[in-house]
């Protein structure tokens, strides 16, 4: 019943004596838990990349469930699955006792995802020609990259038959179903059927289970002729009542069948060598005599060069695994798995198939139920996969063995991939500072204090002293300009690193006074510049507070009567401060005058006409005239100013003309006239 499997499915290994040597990427054998962990591959040409840091792997206890007997079986012998070229999951099974008294072929709808629970579509007897015991199912593809089928069938001698169905591009097409009969008339109760290229020549394989013979099928350099067969015999007399065969090439290159006797409840390995073409050679090998109790189908999976034999029993609800950690010498471990859910005196087990980090297979049972067995992904790693040539850095948060693989140049012929064994263990003992803040310009002490290690580092080398030593303890400075990390790495012998990063506040505070001028004498300007640290949790403070309208402001105004240097602090609520001055001239080098004032709006301090100025040391005469020539005001007071009235009497509205003469503080003469409007 079962299937030749080469690589058809990437499965990875986690821990089994004998793995075969690294050799497409980098990785560590050891780290830390959290330690982040970088993958390099050695092949940076390839077309396709996918790594897998925490993948379902066979040397785990399978999980599984029953799906139900809602699929529409009915006394079948065998169920393949298979991805189709667009994406979609499909499996296959014959029923042999329809109510019909007529095959059916059913065909399982699981859409894109295999933990889906699949619909089923009868597809009937294909027009009558679909094989009426089938005994043995197997999917490929052939040169063009269509879809076969090969169903091997028959109870008798009599009703022993070859089958073909061809797809065409799809599984989800109804095939066309070709009977090419019992050719040469050797087949017998046959069980299992595989079929494959080598060279430019295909070749097909049965086992008879009535008569103990190996059946070989010469489909020539086109798998849609009609086969020649050949009877090799019972291969060194191995084979007793063959319930199933699969089949795989070594890491050499030769040809190993696998069969399973109902009879003797043992595994056959059968040597072809290197070519399909060769005599065979039978090899009679005894896993636990407890484990195998009528078996009823075997499949086989090959990850990182070591191959595997599941193997189900007709009497037990159990799964053999059978671990060759060298096939060429017939070098194995097996194991029974007892009590798996899902299995039920399994009559037939499909291949395995892995989607992303997930493995399934499926289990036809005898009482017509279908059960999806499971090897899934761990959750012990921060990133589970990646397709990019240079994976990022991911870590694992448990202690424990984790298996890695990549696969490169997927379903091309130049697929490879390997896996390798990463020991994550606990994190050392290590005392380290915690968490600081300092003020901007202020300096930090840091220290790690780890036993065992090799080195013990701080990193970045950036406004620090001590980064590095090789013995217990390291202590160092730092005075970072703004906050970061600081990461103490502690490096042991083992491969383990520790980085533990140590986050260092800076709390910036920043006063900017603002830049220093020149205004005209009575003039005013604001304080402050825009670089200063703005926000309620700062305190501002102006020194001295001469001549400003609010020292405690970010932006005062001053009016100044002499140059001034005013000191700016900026404190914030952490207690850091910064400081800045600047310093404001005064220039007595004109008259200083309003265009305008509003006597009677009391609005904005201008309700008064007069010089600003507060540096005249002599005014010879400050005058204000109506348009009609009308002496309006005069003062020789530069303190005094005319309040828009005359003889007591409110002016109108309207333009006057002033004129005025003095002497600045600086010695200069001043002689101006100009107007102003007077508004009401």
């Amino acid at each position: 019943m079962r299937k030749y499997l080469i690589l058809t499915v990437l499965l990875i290994v986690a821990q089994l004596n004998g793995l075969q040597a690294q050799s497409t990427f980098i990785a560590p054998d050891t780290v830390c838990i959290r330690q982040p962990i970088t993958m390099k591959p050695l092949d940076t040409t390839a077309s396709s990349y996918y790594w897998s840091f925490c993948s379902g792997y066979l040397m785990n206890k399978p999980d599984g469930s029953n799906l139900g007997k809602t699929f529409g079986v009915n006394n079948a012998n065998d169920i393949e699955i298979a991805k189709d070229n667009n994406g979609n999951y499909y499996g296959f099974l014959i029923n042999l006792n329809p109510p019909s008294s007529v095959p059916q072929l059913i065909r399982l709808d699981y859409g894109n995802s295999l933990s889906n629970i699949p619909t089923y579509t009868n597809l009937g007897d294909l027009s009558g020609t679909l094989p009426v015991e089938a005994n043995s199912l197997f999917i490929l593809k052939d040169d063009a990259g269509k879809w076969v089928m090969f169903v091997v069938s028959g109870y008798t001698a009599a009703t022993s038959q070859l089958f073909r169905m061809d797809f065409g591009t799809t599984l989800s097409k109804i095939p066309n179903c070709v009977n090419m009969g019992n050719i040469g008339g050797l087949l017998n109760v046959p069980k299992g059927i595989f079929v494959a290229k080598e060279g430019p020549y295909w070749y097909g394989f049965a086992a008879n289970q009535a008569d103990d013979k190996l059946i070989r099928f010469d489909f020539g350099t086109n798998i849609s002729n009609t086969p020649n067969t050949v009877d090799l015999g019972n291969p060194s007399g191995a084979f007793s009542g063959a319930t199933d065969m699969a089949a795989t090439k070594d890491k050499n290159g030769n040809w190993h069948l696998f069969v399973t006797n109902g009879t003797t409840n043992k595994l056959v390995e059968v040597a072809m060598g290197s070519s399909l073409a060769a005599s065979p050679v039978g090899t009679v090998l005894t896993p636990n005599p407890d484990s195998l109790f009528y078996p009823t189908s075997i499949i086989l999976a090959k990850e990182c060069g070591v191959d595997y034999a599941f193997i189900t029993s007709a009497s037990r609800n159990n799964l053999v695994r059978v671990a060759f950690t060298d096939l060429a010498s017939l070098t194995f471990t097996d194991i029974s798995w007892e009590f798996v859910p899902g299995l039920n005196s399994t009559v037939a087990l499909s291949h395995f198939i892995r989607e992303q980090d997930n493995i399934y297979a499926f289990a036809l049972n005898s009482d017509n139920s279908i059960g999806r067995i499971g090897f899934t992904n761990c959750t012990n790693s921060s990133l589970r996969s990646s397709t990019n040539k240079y994976p990022p850095a991911f870590s694992y948060d448990q202690p424990s063995d984790y298996s890695v693989f990549l696969s490169m140049n997927e379903g091309l012929p130049n697929a490879s991939m390997e896996c390798h064994l990463i020991h994550a263990e606990q994190i050392p003992a290590i005392t380290i500072v915690d968490d600081t803040l300092v003020c901007q310009g202020d300096t930090a002490n840091l220290y790690v204090i780890a036993f065992g290690t090799d080195t013990l580092k701080w990193t970045p080398n950036y406004n620090i002293t001590n980064t590095s030593t090789t013995v217990d303890a390291l202590f160092t400075k730092v005075w970072p300009d703004y906050s970061r990390a600081y990461h103490a790495i502690a490096i042991y012998p083992d491969g383990c690193i520790v980085d533990s990063p140590i986050v260092v506040n800076v709390s910036k505070v920043k006063a900017d006074a603002g830049v220093d001028r020149h205004i005209y004498d009575g003039a005013t300007t604001v304080l402050g510049g825009p670089m200063s640290t703005e926000g309620d949790s700062f305190i501002y403070a102006w020194h001295p507070t001469n001549f400003l309208n609010n020292p405690l402001s970010a932006n005062p105004v001053a009016s100044p009567f002499y140059d001034v240097t005013y000191y700016l602090t900026v404190t914030n609520n952490r207690g850091c401060v910064s400081s800045d001055t600047v310093t404001i001239f005064i220039d007595c080098n004109d008259l200083n005058l309003p265009n305008a004032f509003t006597p009677e709006n009391h609005i904005g301090g201008n309700d008064y006409f007069g010089l600003l100025n507060k540096n005249i040391v002599k005014l010879n005469y400050f005058k204000v005239f109506d348009r009609w020539g009308q002496l309006m005001f005069s003062t020789t007071d530069p303190s005094q100013q005319w309040d828009g009235k005359f003889n007591g009497v409110a002016a109108p509205y309207g333009v006057y003309v002033w004129e005025a003469d003095g002497f600045c503080n600086t010695g200069k003469r001043f002689t101006r006239a100009g107007n102003v409007t007077l508004i009401r």
